[in-house]
């Protein structure tokens, strides 16, 4: 594909011109890089795929690792951008789960260094990542399934999960008590590094809900770089 050629051209460039004209020249050329990541053709896509997106009810296993072995892995990231420090902007975390009500395994997609929540002191969290910690077992949720995919009876193993979105956590958070914990600590450390932090109301609203327009972001980066080329074809360009 010329994408595919014009890609290569800038990696080659940007071998030889980092080491020769330093740090400049690479930070320079990588937007170019970033332009032609992933599945360009997936962009057209997005509205296609997220008109067809039904709200299902999902309750975890009460052992969120249910159907994995202990040594298997049941996520997967890719590391999108990031800064001069190496320092992770944009990064697709998925989760791999297997329900018990449908007997499925689902991945639930999140895309970190899109959306930030609010704490005290002005301190920001990254959405996503606050959601992910929020996960406990039995947890009931709403999201977002491609009804294409959902129908697709070659979705729902642990080789190829079932892709969703969170869009709203119906029961099961331990917030408030994360909040009772965390309160002290925060309030009397304004520069304070922590594991957990307290959330204020506005925050708590925000978690407990993914806006349409953040989770319309995330199945773009998705389709375009989650979504195998040859899968995707099969999907829209039949």
């Amino acid at each position: 594909m010329k994408e595919d050629r014009w890609l290569w051209i800038i990696y080659v460039l940007q071998a030889i011109g980092a080491p020769a004209l330093g740090v400049g020249l690479y930070f320079l050329l990588r937007p170019v890089v970033d332009y032609f990541k992933g599945n360009r053709a997936a962009i057209a896509y997005v509205d296609t795929y997220v008109r067809d997106w039904d709200s299902v009810t999902v309750q975890f296993s009460d052992n969120l690792w249910d159907g994995f072995d202990v040594a298997e892995f049941h996520t997967r990231s890719k590391l999108i951008t990031h800064d001069k420090k190496n320092k992770r902007l944009i990064d697709i975390s998925c989760y791999t789960y297997y329900i018990p009500h449908y007997k499925r395994y689902m991945e639930l997609i999140w895309v970190e260094g899109i959306d930030a929540v609010k704490g005290l002191h002005n301190r920001y969290y990254d959405a996503a990542r606050v959601q992910e910690n929020l996960l406990r077992g039995g947890m009931v949720v709403s999201v977002y399934v491609n009804r294409v995919q959902w129908r697709d009876k070659s979705y729902g193993s642990k080789a190829k999960p079932v892709p969703v979105f969170l869009h709203r956590i119906v029961s099961g958070d331990d917030i408030e008590r994360r909040n009772a914990e965390t309160w002290k600590q925060d309030s009397l450390n304004p520069k304070g590094k922590f594991l957990r932090h307290y959330l204020p109301p506005a925050a708590v609203k925000r978690v407990r809900e993914t806006p349409d327009s953040i989770n319309k972001t995330y199945a773009g980066y998705y389709l375009r770089y989650m979504l195998p080329e040859d899968e995707f074809e099969r999907l829209y360009e039949k």
